[in-house]
């Protein structure tokens, strides 16, 4: 069933947060922002139609009344107008096959009409956009039609949207940590026995998770077995590699379900039972994850989360080696992050991915990092992960 903007939580909460900033207008224009405050899960661009079409999807929108309108390439009109809780889609030429097309000036055009239908004229104003993403022919038709109006980024208002989680989007994360889930499950199933690939392990998961969700969904990250453990190299598999019996094997499994994330890891040991050091690491890091867990209650702090997770690999004689997680929403990696430096108060509905890891470095033979995804509510965490630990 198509929503309508009333019923758009996240739009209102995106509204709320640039009205706050001063913002008449904004024009949003990174796949995670568009997806939360439309409601449309924009898609990943990849492909020929990235190719085929000159612009990106945007969303424009005033703080001041009820006018949202998604700029889209002509091949998304119908899912967009379906599923996007907005006032208005416009589409813009992409490549045609049977006459002569302009995607450049149709994108352009559209952007300007979507302008004028949030009232953004020859009024001074002040409008929003994102300065990381923001195409530079919209750049130069904002600074051409609207001179005098001031200029300022709409990154910092829309973190302050997206920091806490609507119940909506709260219901999609447990879907996604579902989906994480069956893919950890299925892990654990295929390290009971060696002489694999990781190429055939990734590939027997990524069946899973597809089955699960009813369609193929962007899957990321890493699968690494035997010495690639001991080190962080993010994205590192699968590679070509047959396992044999007492690697490690490290999963760090993010994908993309509905337009929301799940992120998780585990560690295995396959075909044989772990060796007393393999323990130590793995426990420190599942201690960790644990300790850092329990740490995410209103009142606290994301720093809290962070020394927790240290003082637990201390308890083992191990260094804390990376961060110890962030949350997740429509991005996969969202601040507030789970570091000694960062003071941002924890509150109910933020969901966040737990991630420490331990890892004995260079040369040597065996890495473990621990990660599940929480919900902070008023009463503490609750863990939506319900995968068991590998070792």
């Amino acid at each position: 069933m198509t929503r309508s903007t009333a019923d758009n939580e996240e739009l209102t909460r995106s509204r709320a947060a640039l009205a706050a900033a001063g913002v008449d207008v904004a024009v949003l224009s990174s796949l995670a922002n568009v997806t939360y405050a439309s409601g449309w899960e924009v898609p990943v661009p990849l492909g020929a139609l990235a190719d085929l079409s000159y612009g990106q999807p945007l969303l424009v929108c005033s703080t001041s009344d009820a006018a949202a309108v998604l700029v889209v390439p002509d091949a998304y009109r119908a899912e967009a107008s379906a599923q996007a809780a907005v006032d208005e889609v416009i589409a813009f030429e992409t490549f045609d096959s049977f006459r002569p097309s302009d995607s450049r000036q149709s994108f352009i055009g559209s952007v300007a009409e979507a302008l004028g239908r949030v009232g953004a004229n020859g009024r001074q104003g002040t409008l929003a956009a994102e300065e990381r993403g923001l195409p530079l022919a919209v750049d130069r038709l904002i600074g051409a039609s609207l001179p005098d109006w001031r200029r300022t980024d709409a990154e910092q208002p829309l973190q302050r949207a997206r920091m806490v989680k609507t119940e909506r989007e709260i219901g999609l994360l447990r879907q996604a940590s579902a989906l994480a889930d069956i893919a950890h499950r299925c892990l654990g199933e295929l390290c009971q026995d060696a002489e694999r690939t990781e190429f055939a392990m990734w590939a027997e998961i990524e069946a899973e998770v597809f089955a699960a969700a009813g369609r193929a969904i962007p899957l990321t990250g890493e699968l690494v077995t035997g010495p690639r453990t001991t080190t962080v190299a993010y994205p590192n598999g699968p590679l070509d590699r047959t396992t044999v019996p007492g690697d490690a094997a490290l999963m760090d499994l993010s994908g993309r379900f509905d337009g929301y994330w799940f992120d998780c890891t585990n560690t295995h040991v396959i075909a044989a039972a772990p060796t007393l050091e393999q323990q130590q690491y793995a426990r420190a890091s599942q201690a960790a994850c644990e300790a850092a867990m329990d740490a995410l209650r209103p009142g606290a702090v994301a720093a809290d989360a962070a020394s927790a997770a240290e003082a637990a690999f201390a308890g083992f004689g191990l260094p804390m080696a990376h961060y110890a997680g962030h949350q997740i929403g429509v991005s996969v990696n969202e601040l507030p992050r789970l570091v000694q430096y960062d003071q941002t108060p924890i509150e109910a509905g933020m969901v966040f991915s737990v991630e420490p890891g331990a890892y004995q470095g260079s040369g040597q033979s065996f890495g473990a990092r621990s990660e599940k995804m929480v919900l902070v509510t008023p009463d503490g965490p609750e863990v939506l992960s319900t995968f068991a630990w590998g070792i």
